[in-house]
């Protein structure tokens, strides 16, 4: 017997081998779709000056094109973030989660806005897509108010 190893142990150590890379693949994918949708958000946020309906109908398109999964959204998955509560989505086919705070601006006596974005990563691997959800967080840039107060606009 001049092998050290049997071909059984070689075959196990090759199948651990493949199932350890296509788990490494397949998140390496899920993390670029969560970060692609994050973008897609922020863009449609800043597009539309803040989050409205107008932008939650160009972000249901963006992640319907994406093909980011349409599990419906839970308020359970918007945690309590730098202080601020998740803001009610206009969107309830999608798990991501918006936020919004307040920028201090000395010149403009705080009235931009910045909003945050949450979505997930989902491994799709062996079925453990309910298992494994990591949350991706994005930043927006610096959004002008147009309100003077919670109900009067410029």
């Amino acid at each position: 017997m001049k092998e050290s190893i049997g071909s059984v142990a070689t075959y196990n150590i090759i199948m651990i081998f493949i199932i350890v890379t296509f788990a490494v693949l397949s998140g390496t994918m899920s993390y670029s779709k969560a970060f692609k949708v994050n973008n897609r958000i922020i863009n449609a946020i800043e597009k539309y000056e803040g989050y409205n309906e107008s932008a939650a109908s160009l972000i249901d398109s963006n992640l319907t094109t994406l093909g980011y999964q349409t599990r419906g959204f839970k308020k359970d998955l918007c945690r309590v973030r730098e202080g601020q509560m998740a803001m009610d989505t206009f969107n309830q086919n999608y798990e991501f989660c918006v936020y919004e705070f307040d920028v201090t601006s000395p010149e403009w006596n705080g009235r931009y806005k910045q909003y945050g974005v949450v979505s997930y990563i989902y491994l799709d691997f062996l079925g453990l897509s309910d298992l494994i959800r990591v949350p991706v967080y994005g930043v927006s840039n610096k959004v002008f108010s147009f309100k003077k107060s919670d109900n009067q606009f410029l």
